[in-house]
């Protein structure tokens, strides 16, 4: 447990020591503002301006998390053996260690801003169509989405010892099966309908249990990439 946590905090302030951290920090921050001046200034719907803003992160923040998550152990893997060795760590105390180092990154950069600025929202007088429940559950699926991507970004970082290759191969694979589901759940090609069903979990219509499968199986796919992860990382030979 000792050498988990000696590896989690190593690459927690590596992570705060980023400058691609603090860039997108940055540009969130001043985007979500940015946000709020919009809804005062126009006539759209919280909901809409919302949702588009979260469609807008995933769709921008995923290249980010893409970098963080996908040289994780790749550009270590050169000395990572005498690493391992010398601190009696086990690959899977390290695997562990990088996924929960970077899951907590992501997420942290995600909702430290998206909160407060969905909260921001919703005291719009005259627009606010915003729920707290369709906040807290379309902020739920777009957290789990995220975090499959770092999985996802792990996972090949345990595979590929080519940071670079391991990022192209993860954008490549992320982005056309990013791209082919919004299609597939697009209502329409009007400004609202190509956000999917997006602004009615923000606004509150839904049914709870429609939405228990949909959650489980991201949170299924998770834990077999985390799974996957040790696996591989465990029988390679560093």
């Amino acid at each position: 447990m000792r050498a988990y946590l000696a590896i989690l905090m190593d690459d927690l302030s590596a992570m705060i020591r980023s400058w691609i951290v603090w860039s997108w920090l940055t540009l969130t921050l001043l985007a979500g503002i940015a946000a709020v001046v919009v809804s005062l200034a126009y006539a759209d719907t919280t909901s809409f301006i919302l949702a588009w803003g979260l469609v807008l992160y995933l769709g921008l923040g995923s290249f980010v998390v893409i970098i963080i998550a996908a040289n994780a152990a790749s550009s270590e893997l050169s000395y990572l053996g005498d690493a391992l060795m010398a601190r009696s760590l086990t690959p899977m105390q390290y695997v562990l260690a990088k996924l929960t180092s970077r899951l907590l990154t992501v997420l942290l950069l995600f909702l430290g801003v998206v909160i407060p600025v969905s909260f921001a929202l919703i005291f719009q007088a005259d627009d606010n169509d915003l729920t707290r429940g369709g906040i807290a559950l379309g902020l739920t699926y777009l957290g789990l989405v995220l975090a499959l991507l770092v999985c996802f970004g792990v996972a090949l970082s345990t595979v590929i010892r080519n940071s670079l290759l391991a990022m192209a191969l993860a954008v490549i694979i992320w982005y056309v099966g990013l791209g082919g589901y919004t299609l597939a759940n697009a209502r329409d090609f009007s400004p609202e309908g190509v956000l999917g069903v997006l602004p009615l979990l923000l606004r509150g219509q839904f049914t709870m249990g429609d939405n228990v499968a949909a959650l489980g199986l991201l949170i299924l796919m998770i834990t077999s990439l985390i799974g996957l992860s040790i696996l591989v990382f465990t029988r390679r030979d560093l």
